[in-house]
């Protein structure tokens, strides 16, 4: 247990000490294989290539061991896992690089001649040992630094005493004594002449002030001292209960502020992520330009124009957008929807009807396999929607939400795909379902788990599943 950006940097350096001792592994299995194999004369082995023709591996692995890594919640288990849960994740993250390599090789048809099976067999054991290793020596070391006294942090608690029975518990449970709390001051009742004194005598070097009931001038007051003696301050914004929405420190125009967040927050993931929609559907326009013009005609030809249909659908908070889709319904659908209601087969105020007599020939098919989203490319292009999120709803539908909690789901920029579509889709009529769906998606973000939902809406959409 520490400070989150201690925990980030201690991080960053085992994510790029890993990487270099991924490399090392691939170059310690090709040599055992490149030397030592061939040399037992029973195994009748041929030499294979030597690593000059492995060093475009080393390209992906240095970027590609310390993601998996993370993704697989090796890093996570530093303070908190132990030797064999690291060992088992190591082996799985490994085993995953492994296969995206493989992959690789046979997309873009790497020579086999230069490759070795036996090396990348061998380099799953290497591997994983090695970052076995790293990890017991380095958190040795990290443990026998905490536990020197001369690294050792004196702590002197701030406030009114019964904010302060939870910071002492916190601080005396850290393992490894990498805190020692050297009393507490109660500003309410003692003078702040005496809390310098504490300061010098117990020689501190960082200050929690707790301000659930404090005196806020006399904390003002007691900061100013900390920072004219460069002695570190450490304030407790736990006053505020939440118990969705994340803490985060900021500032605005050099004003510090406590940012309350419950939707993923700004990070190189988040660009990564508009920079795929960007990639994925500007290269899917262009594949499935002529198959589109097709479909279009196909529509225009049995059922007439306008051949796209644009609703103006909720976007990311609500605002409002214009969303297109092939027509799958006749021209007069929106007027005779309230004819309709009674059909109704979701809860909650979303729409949709079994074997809606609206729908066209050409429509029942395009929905069943789900070509009538083709042209949202074109939104999420222009950044109104994204590839994964939560699917957008008419206006009307929004407008009706009977809770204010169901409107999260709008938090997040809407998409082509989300939970809901590879769950059951249209199996599920429960509307309280659908949103919790959408809401454990937001809450669980990661540009991992939009990789998945991509790769897992591939057979629903081909199978059909929970289409109508």
């Amino acid at each position: 247990m520490m400070l989150r950006r201690h925990q980030e940097l201690y991080f960053q350096l085992f994510q790029v000490l890993d990487a270099f001792l991924l490399c090392f592994a691939l170059w310690l299995s090709h040599t055992i294989r490149y030397t030592l194999v061939p040399e037992l004369s029973f195994l009748d082995i041929s030499a294979i290539a030597p690593f000059s023709g492995y060093i475009w591996m080393l390209v992906l692995i240095i970027p590609l061991g310390p993601f998996i890594l993370e993704r697989q919640g090796f890093y996570r288990l530093n303070f908190s896992g132990s030797i064999m849960q690291s060992f088992f994740t190591a082996l799985r993250s490994v085993a995953i690089l492994v296969f995206v390599l493989a992959v690789f090789i046979v997309v873009f048809r790497v020579p086999q001649q230069t490759m070795s099976r036996a090396a990348m067999i061998l380099f799953v054991p290497v591997a994983t040992a090695t970052l076995c290793l790293r990890e017991m020596l380095s958190w040795s070391l990290v443990n026998r630094r905490r536990r020197s006294e001369i690294n050792r942090q004196h702590i002197l608690l701030c406030g009114a005493n019964v904010d302060l029975e939870g910071w002492h518990t916190d601080l005396k449970n850290v393992p490894g004594g990498l805190y020692k709390v050297c009393g507490r001051v109660d500003l309410n009742t003692e003078p702040l002449p005496q809390f310098i004194k504490r300061l010098h005598d117990d020689m501190i070097d960082v200050v929690i002030f707790s301000i659930e009931h404090a005196n806020f001038p006399t904390i003002r007051e007691a900061l100013h001292i900390c920072e004219s003696e460069g002695i570190e301050a450490w304030i407790g914004a736990d006053f505020f209960r939440t118990s969705l929405a994340k803490p985060q420190f900021d500032q605005f125009s050099g004003r510090p502020l406590l940012v309350f967040r419950s939707t993923p927050d700004a990070s190189w993931e988040l660009i990564t992520k508009r920079a795929m929609d960007w990639f994925l559907s500007a290269l899917l326009l262009a594949i499935l330009g002529l198959p589109m013009v097709i479909l279009a005609f196909l529509v225009w030809c049995t059922s007439g124009r306008p051949v796209i249909f644009a609703q103006r659908r909720s976007g990311i908070y609500g605002r409002p957008f214009t969303m297109y889709k092939f027509r799958t319904m006749a021209t007069n659908a929106e007027q005779t929807r309230e004819e309709l209601q009674a059909f109704n087969v979701m809860s909650g105020p979303v729409f949709k009807v079994d074997k809606d007599p609206r729908v066209t020939p050409i429509g029942k098919w395009l929905r069943k396999t789900s070509l009538d989203e083709l042209p949202q490319l074109w939104n999420v292009l222009k950044g109104e929607m994204s590839l994964v999120g939560p699917r957008p709803l008419p206006l009307y539908e929004t407008e009706n939400f009977s809770d204010i909690t169901q409107r999260r789901r709008m938090s997040v920029r809407p998409g082509l795909t989300c939970l809901w579509q590879i769950s059951g889709r249209n199996k599920i009529t429960n509307f309280a379902e659908w949103v919790r769906l959408d809401l454990e998606y937001i809450d669980n973000w990661s540009l991992w788990l939009d990789i998945k939902i991509l790769l897992m809406t591939i057979p629903v959409v081909i199978f059909r599943h929970g289409a109508k």
